[in-house]
């Protein structure tokens, strides 16, 4: 059949549609289809010992073989490693990279909301992926990110994200992670409000936790009994969000600072009978490890590069919480920020690792700490935080270890695909200041002084 013109012209136009759409990333294209092999390095598996002049081969975007004298596949490209070092990208645990662009501009914050009980909301959702801030994470080594919600006393569910992709919906590794629940302060603070009015909002607040959890238990019962021929009930998103976190089946994240206020909120844990907590705290954790173990917590320690909170603590507080939670035997990860933003200092999340091992971590439990003890209590270990066989190839190539100041993070992979690191502006300027033209030397004239 023979087309006519017109025909024509809407094939071609049909057809320069779907190009742009291809282009601009509308059908994304499948991550790491290329085949690559790291050769002659050295690779820090994380999971296991560092394995000098080693190959790892990833196919698809996952890694298909890791040790000495593995094959190279024909075909692939080969990845020239001799002197560097290969490890497991860093995960944030806790961030509101990609909810947040501008501290001091509203419009640019999506971390918060200002209900109390924002239980069906999904930060990923929110999640830009044309933030400014994700390169500079990345040529830190982050390359993936745990994004929760702040605001109100039930925030909403987090999601893991990796840090490279066209939207949201491709970014997205794994939702819902968990329900976060910010619980309330214990201790009176300093201010203009009253002991006897501090208390009574704490009342407040710990009576709607309870009354919210208790009317998504109510709900459930009612949505069963629809099943067999009750009348019908509205839908409320609020408690269906909540009755994973019933049933133990979706995590709770609690965050909870000051020691009494982390006490309350396990002696409530206990009261309710949950089962799938974890415990998003500071320093203040070391005062009860012997307990985090024994109910065995697991904690996201915030901010070790903070300060003391009280003016008896020493100087170390904060540095050496993280070692005696570990001598304690309690399940932990690294975070950057006591109140999970810090969305600009994502990159400095190795630092503190750093600090823990400065004082008294062991230097490969505080690489562990924001790579796999991260994945492992965000329940993505299958995916991430180790150099091993079956898993994503999100890796970083270092000149040196990652968690000194100095070391630096060359090249990057998320998913098998490289991440261009001269995205990142401040590097633009580092690399653009090294190059500067140089003063000349002045020359002395006869006769000066």
């Amino acid at each position: 059949m023979k087309r006519g013109p017109m025909m024509q012209r809407k094939v071609r136009l049909c057809l320069l549609s779907l190009c742009w759409l291809v282009a601009l990333g509308a059908f994304p294209v499948m991550a790491g289809a290329e085949t690559l092999a790291w050769v002659g390095g050295t690779v820090h598996p994380v999971s296991s010992e560092a394995i000098d002049g080693a190959t790892v081969v990833v196919e698809d975007g996952k890694i298909t073989a890791v040790g000495r004298g593995v094959a190279v596949p024909a075909g692939a490209t080969v990845i020239d490693t001799a002197g560097k070092h290969l490890y497991p990208g860093f995960i944030h645990p806790a961030s509101t990279l990609g909810l947040v662009e501008i501290n001091s501009v509203r419009g640019t914050i999506d971390s918060h909301e200002i209900a109390d009980v924002n239980a069906a909301l999904r930060a990923e959702v929110a999640f830009n992926a044309d933030s400014v801030l994700l390169p500079p994470a990345m040529a830190g080594g982050v390359l993936t990110t745990h994004v929760v919600p702040r605001g109100g006393v039930f925030a909403g569910t987090s999601a893991v994200m990796a840090l490279r992709g066209w939207n949201w919906q491709e970014m997205t590794l794994t939702t819902p992670v968990g329900m976060h629940l910010n619980y309330p302060q214990l201790l009176p603070s300093e201010g203009e409000v009253s002991e006897e009015e501090e208390e009574e909002e704490r009342e407040k607040a710990l009576r709607l936790i309870n009354d919210t959890l208790d009317a998504a238990e109510v709900y459930r019962q009612a949505r069963d009994a629809v099943a067999l021929g009750a009348p019908t009930i509205a839908f409320d998103a609020d408690a269906e969000a909540l009755l994973p976190v019933l049933d133990g089946t979706l995590p709770l994240f609690i965050w909870a600072t000051e020691k009494s206020q982390i006490e309350g909120a396990l002696d409530w844990v206990a009261e309710r009978q949950l089962e799938n907590i974890v415990l998003v705290t500071g320093a203040d954790a070391q005062y009860v490890a012997e307990r985090l173990a024994e109910e065995d917590v697991p904690v996201i320690l915030a901010g070790v590069l903070s300060l003391p909170d009280r003016r008896w603590e020493p100087y170390d507080s904060s540095y050496v919480a993280a070692s005696r939670l570990h001598a304690a035997g309690v399940q932990f990860c690294i975070s950057d920020s006591r109140r999970g933003g810090g969305a600009a200092n994502a990159r400095n999340l190795p630092f503190h690792a750093a600090m823990a091992a400065a004082f008294g971590l062991p230097r490969d439990v505080a690489l562990r700490s924001v790579t796999l003890s991260v994945a492992e209590i965000l329940g993505v270990e299958d995916r991430l935080g180790s150099i091993e066989v079956g898993k994503d190839a999100t890796l970083m190539l270092t000149n040196g270890d990652p968690l000194e100041i100095l070391s630096r993070v060359e090249r990057v992979w998320i998913g098998g695909r490289e991440v261009d690191l001269s995205a990142d502006h401040q590097r633009r300027l580092y690399d653009k200041y090294q190059h500067r033209p140089r003063p000349e030397k002045a020359v002395a004239k006869p006769g000066a002084r």
